[in-house]
């Protein structure tokens, strides 16, 4: 893991930041709470660039999550969409500029929800739609498809808050929902694997344009785009104010830039198991009724699979 000294020297390498502005103390390096570990590097306080190593859940599967990041930005640069890669940092690590903007998670103006949503179904049409090039690895397959659980997941399986979790993948209805996932999981397409307030950013142009932004394509590749589609809708569900239906918003804006995936049930029952086990294990026993929520939203979206 690299120290913040070797960051700020790399940053100026990079061009990020000049060195006489490093030497008056005008750059600093902070770590950002992600799954891997991420720097953002400052200059007079705004961000400039991002550094990511790969973290320990990363090291232990055994997934090059940074390098599958920076081939990714790479084949999808010309589209304007995700942060620019400065260049791979050596292995280990990839380095990108500061995508402008705010986290969707902090966005509370229904003026600006509502366009955000829409441009979101563009932003991940076009992405869907982006040819597929050499280099661009696989998607990881999200761990309810596969058949024993990641390294990285077997500590939180003895927690009790996870068992819910862990207990609905033997519901045969569940089991039913998630082979029809499983047979729709193929590498046909380029996603990004992880949708989600902290991942899209929002900003605003001079003339009131509202535009998205993603970041963290960690686990993104080649996949099934019914992953990013249910995912968009299950967090814009969430983030909906009564009487506004966001996730629709998304949906119709997304079909109607020709994106090729469809809403299904199965999908939408894969992506509230994910969601349910996040949940057990960052909030613990104050998790529990949203855990029991998000479960019996698998349990319906599997039915309607069954039927």
């Amino acid at each position: 893991m690299a120290s913040s000294p070797s960051l700020l020297g790399a940053a100026v390498r990079h061009g990020l930041v000049p060195a006489a502005d490093v030497r008056a103390g005008r750059v600093r390096v902070r770590p950002v709470s992600r799954s891997n570990a991420v720097h953002v590097i400052e200059h007079d306080g705004a961000p400039v660039g991002y550094v990511k190593q790969a973290g320990a859940a990363a090291r232990l599967d055994g997934d090059d999550t940074v390098g599958a990041e920076a081939a990714l930005l790479d084949a999808i640069a010309s589209l304007n969409l995700a942060p620019t890669p400065v260049r791979q940092g050596g292995p280990g690590s990839v380095w990108m500029t500061a995508l402008p903007g705010e986290e969707l998670s902090v966005v509370q103006d229904p003026a600006l929800l509502r366009p955000a949503a829409v441009e979101l179904g563009r932003v991940l049409a076009r992405l869907h739609r982006h040819p597929v090039g050499p280099g661009v690895p696989k998607a990881p397959t999200p761990w309810p498809l596969l058949d024993e659980l990641p390294p990285s997941m077997e500590g939180g399986a003895d927690r009790p808050d996870a068992k819910p979790v862990l207990d609905a993948l033997e519901s045969p209805v569940i089991r039913r929902a998630l082979e029809a996932a499983r047979a729709q999981w193929r590498p046909t397409h380029l996603i990004h694997g992880d949708i989600s307030p902290g991942n899209v950013m929002v900003t605003t142009s001079p003339a009131g344009d509202v535009r998205v932004g993603l970041i963290d394509f960690e686990l993104g590749g080649h996949g099934s785009p019914e992953m990013d589609l249910a995912s968009a809708a299950a967090m814009l569900t969430e983030l909906s104010q009564p009487g506004s239906d966001l996730a629709q918003l998304c949906l119709e804006a997304y079909w109607t830039a020709c994106g090729p995936a469809s809403h299904t049930a199965a999908w939408r029952c894969v992506r509230a198991l994910l969601t349910a086990w996040q949940v057990a294990l960052t909030l613990g026993e104050k998790g529990a009724l949203d855990v029991e929520r998000l479960l019996a939203r698998a349990t319906a979206a599997a039915v309607e699979v069954a039927s």
